[in-house]
Parts: structure tokens; C-alpha cells; sequence
């Protein structure tokens, strides 16, 4: 018989997810501040955000492998610990260490040290949500529609709690706040989540990309990854670049660029949190696919907008396709067995990342080259591309009683 404590661990584990990820979010605004205020370099700034980036590519081959051999229990806490101390140690060494000038080779260990169990501490937590989802007795995608609307909610407060507290309370001290965020993120998680009884120790493989070709040899799976690499791809160069130059260099205003993401991200958390009503209401493919033609529709958009505002509307319409994020974890944890789920959690994400990343370097490199607006309708029209094709090719089946 369950009762109303059985709600306490998934409630818990949500709680804590989202603190950490709003750490994450801090972290992300005050570190490459804190290395341009101690470099004075562009240059050393930008290696800081990448050598940031490379550790959720890092993280697919060992953090994977460490879920499952060590368990999702322990390695959520010691992620968060590991964030904290990490985060902890940057003004800790500015102040006693290293009195005004800590260097960056140090700054930089640390900032990919402290980041490395971040995507794992992620990935650990998911392989958890449907097993105590069924102890709660609520739908798995129900409890994936609370956690993508919180993602996408800390994507768009994290950052304006990081530039408040940088503003009243000194880089310094931003860093102080921010560790202690993984701290209670530690505590809530380790007092709510029961910790299971190790079973009978099993034969792991040794395969690091074990992960990877569960994914590819997995119809469903290899889907979100193949498109998965696309769409990273794309939004990752809209909403790290392209925006960004089509408000300073098109329209001359540098805060049409923070309105601009802010209309994304509050968007994106509304239709996340829609996900579980659509989901009762139309298919895996119809969800997804629609998505990625939103997206494309309202990239296209802000690549023929002629007014400031049509801008803001179009990069809101992009962000309409939140339910992608909750649709997704969805789909993992349903085709994707205890065993190896460490390792497919961790890799999964690491494949759009690295895309991600790979589309900011190439976008950078386009925009030398042609005009912001012929590349937006191309990167959109891409994705409208991909919406049509892949909901014929390749459709998505769920496994969830409607």
C-alpha cells in the first residue's frame, strides 16, 4: 500500500536535480568572468568554456562505466561533493593560495575537474526516475515532464541569479554561494533517496564504448542520437552565436540578444511542462518531429525578421519544442536496461554535446564568410528538412499505455 512518503524519494531526487543543475547554470556565467578578470584574455577565456565543454565528451567513457560499476546512489553524491569542492577550491586559492593571481593552468584544471562528474551526476540520477517513479505510482512521463520544465527553468534563472550575485556580492563570493548550491544539492538527495542493497557484484565490460553501440545497434536510440547530433548542431550555434550577431551586428542592440534567450528558455520550460498532456494525446513521432519543424520554423523566422520584436516572437517560437527534452529521457529509460544504463546515460547527451560544440566552431566560421541571415534560414531549414523526412523514415513507438 503506498502512501503518501512514497513520493519523497522521486520528490527529493527532482529537488536536488534542479539545485545542482542551477549550479551548473551559476558556474557557467561566473567562471569564464572570473577567468577573463584573471587572464585578461579573450583567448585563455575561450579555452576555459572549452575545456569545460570537453569534459561531458570525457564524461560518456568513464563516468558511464563508474554509474554502473559503483552505483547511481553513490556516484549523484559524490558528483554533486565533487562540484563543490571543486568550485570551492577556485576562491579558496585566489585568497590563500594564490593571493590575487591563481594560474591558469591551475584554473584550468580545476574547471574541468569540477565539471568532469557533472553530465555523470546527471546521468546517474535519470537511471534512478523510473524505478522510483513506480514507487511514487506515477507515470514515467509525467515525472519526465516536471524534470525537463525545472532544466529548462534553471537554463533561464541560473544565469540571472549568477549576474545578481556577481553584482552584489563579488565574483569571489559568487563562488561561494554557488559550491554550497551542490552542497545541500548533496544532502537533499542523500536524506530522500533510499540507498539500495548492493546485489551480487556483476561482470562489467571494459568496453568504453559499450554505451555508444547500444545506442547505434538500438532503433529508437540511434534516432535521437543521429538527429540528436543535428539538432545539436543547430541550436547550439543559434543560441550561442547566431543570435548574438544578429543583434549586435544586424540590429545594433546587445540586449536583444538576452531578451532573445530569455523568450527561448521560458518557452521551452512552458511546453516541457505540457509534454505529459501531449503525450496522452499523440504519438512519440508527432511530439518529436513537431518539435523539430517548430524549431526550424522559428529559426527561419528570426532569419527574415525586419523588426526587433520579431526577433524576440521567433526565438519564443523555437523554444515552443520543450517537450523534445522530457520526450527524450522518456524514450532512454524506457528501452535501456539496469545494466548498462550508466553508460547509455552518459552517452547520449555527450553525442549532442559534442556536436554542439563542433556547430559553434563551424557557425563561426560561416559567418565570416556569409550573412547571418542566410545562415539562420539554412540551419532551420535544415531542421524542417529533418522533421519531414525523419517522421517517415524513422518513426518513434512508445512504449507508455496511453
Amino acid at each position: 500500500m503506498r502512501t503518501k512518503f512514497s513520493i519523497v524519494p522521486i520528490a527529493g531526487l527532482i529537488s536536488a536535480e534542479f539545485l545542482s543543475l542551477l549550479g551548473n547554470q551559476i558556474a557557467a556565467i561566473a567562471i569564464p568572468i572570473f577567468v577573463l578578470h584573471q587572464t585578461h584574455s579573450t583567448i585563455f577565456t575561450g579555452i576555459a568554456v572549452l575545456a569545460n565543454n570537453l569534459s561531458f565528451v570525457v564524461a560518456a567513457f568513464i563516468g558511464g562505466k563508474a554509474i554502473d560499476r559503483f552505483g547511481a546512489w553513490q556516484i549523484s553524491i559524490i558528483a554533486d561533493l565533487f562540484s563543490f569542492i571543486s568550485v570551492l577550491a577556485l576562491p579558496i586559492m585566489l585568497v590563500m593560495v594564490y593571493p590575487g593571481n591563481i594560474p591558469f593552468t591551475l584554473i584550468l584544471t580545476l574547471i574541468f575537474l569540477g565539471a568532469l562528474l557533472d553530465p555523470t551526476g546527471i546521468a546517474a540520477r535519470s537511471t534512478l526516475v523510473p524505478e522510483l517513479s513506480r514507487f511514487a505510482g506515477g507515470r514515467l512521463d509525467n515525472v519526465n515532464t516536471l524534470r525537463g520544465g525545472l532544466e529548462n527553468a534553471a537554463d533561464f534563472i541560473g544565469p540571472v541569479i549568477g549576474i545578481a550575485l556577481i553584482s552584489a556580492v563579488s565574483i569571489n563570493n559568487t563562488f561561494f554561494v554557488n559550491a554550497f548550491s551542490f552542497l545541500f544539492s548533496a544532502l537533499i538527495f542523500s536524506c530522500t533517496v533510499p540507498k539500495k542493497r548492493k546485489k551480487i557484484k556483476q561482470e562489467l565490460s571494459n568496453d568504453i564504448f559499450l554505451g555508444l553501440r547500444f545506442i547505434f545497434n538500438n532503433t529508437q536510440l540511434r534516432t535521437l542520437a543521429v538527429i540528436g547530433m543535428i539538432t545539436g548542431f543547430v541550436i547550439s550555434s543559434f543560441l550561442g552565436l547566431l543570435l548574438l550577431v544578429l543583434a549586435t551586428q544586424h540590429f545594433h542592440n546587445t540586449s536583444l540578444f538576452g531578451i532573445s534567450l530569455s523568450a527561448f528558455s521560458i518557452s521551452a520550460t512552458i511546453s516541457a511542462l505540457l509534454f505529459s498532456k501531449l503525450n496522452r494525446l499523440y504519438s512519440y513521432s508527432f511530439i518529436y518531429y513537431g518539435g523539430l519543424l517548430i524549431i526550424g520554423t522559428g529559426i527561419c523566422f528570426c532569419g527574415i525578421a525586419t523588426m526587433q520584436y520579431g526577433v524576440v516572437l521567433s526565438a519564443a517560437l523555437a523554444g515552443a519544442a520543450g517537450t523534445g527534452n522530457p520526450l527524450e529521457q522518456t524514450i532512454l529509460q524506457e528501452q535501456t536496461s539496469k545494466q548498462n544504463a550508466g553508460q547509455v546515460f552518459a552517452a547520449l547527451p555527450a553525442i549532442r554535446f559534442a556536436a554542439g560544440s563542433i556547430g559553434l566552431l563551424v557557425t563561426g566560421l560561416l559567418t565570416e564568410f556569409y550573412s547571418v541571415n542566410s545562415i539562420l534560414l539554412l540551419e532551420g531549414g535544415v531542421l524542417i528538412i529533418i522533421a519531414a523526412c525523419g517522421w517517415f523514415i524513422a518513426p518513434l513507438k512508445s512504449q507508455l499505455a496511453k
